[in-house]
């Protein structure tokens, strides 16, 4: 352990700035390390219980190589369980009924994982607590989520940074895990909801 992160502390843990010093390019290697073991921790031991130490020495690596990333935990988690690249963004087929369905297993992918299940209560949390880390987690599942509103003619209003669409289904499964850890977000459920919102779709709509 280095001085840097010693002279950090414990408690510092999930607010300390992040900072990268100039000319001194980010090791790709480590970066993979420390999400790995962020994932592996959070199935091991829950989000509550995870400290920057512990993945920093899973990870082989130190707590202040750790801070030169991320600005704390609740960043890295969400880094960690929502990148942004692991969803594709369906393509339009013409048909209502099958488009919306693969929105909504678009976001079942999204959220059906052991690692994310572990992490949304606590992040959630932090999330609501720390402005910067909300505004990242909205950008997350705007890029994520967004481009959907092109296939449906949907508006949003000045202030919403997701479709309505999106933000419903994305809402729903949060929802869903939060109040019961293992409840089922299976092909029956991508199922129910897409029934339930096609049958509620705007007349005159081709489906």
């Amino acid at each position: 352990m280095t001085a840097e992160s010693v002279s950090r502390g414990k408690g510092s843990e999930t607010s300390a700035p992040a900072s990268s010093p100039p000319g001194r390019p980010r090791d790709s290697r480590i970066d993979a390390a420390i999400v790995t073991a962020t994932r592996e921790l959070l199935l091991e031991s829950g989000y509550s219980a995870l400290s920057l130490s512990a993945i920093a020495a899973r990870a082989g690596t130190t707590t202040a190589a750790i801070y030169r990333r991320w600005a704390g935990k609740a960043q890295l988690v969400h880094e960690a369980v929502l990148p942004t690249d692991s969803i594709p963004t369906p393509l339009s087929s013409g048909d209502i009924h099958a488009d919306i369905r693969s929105v909504v297993d678009t976001v079942r992918t999204m959220f059906d994982r052991p690692e994310v299940r572990m992490a949304l209560p606590g992040l959630i949390a932090d999330t609501v607590a720390d402005p910067q880390v909300h505004t990242m987690m909205i950008t997350r599942l705007a890029g994520n989520l967004g481009a959907f509103e092109t296939h449906f003619g949907q508006e949003r209003r000045a202030d919403d940074h997701l479709p309505m669409l999106a933000e419903v289904v994305a809402g729903t499964a949060i929802f869903r895990i939060l109040i019961r850890r293992d409840a089922a977000l299976d092909e029956e459920w991508v199922d129910a909801m897409t029934e339930m919102i096609t049958e509620r779709w705007p007349a005159g709509v081709k489906r």
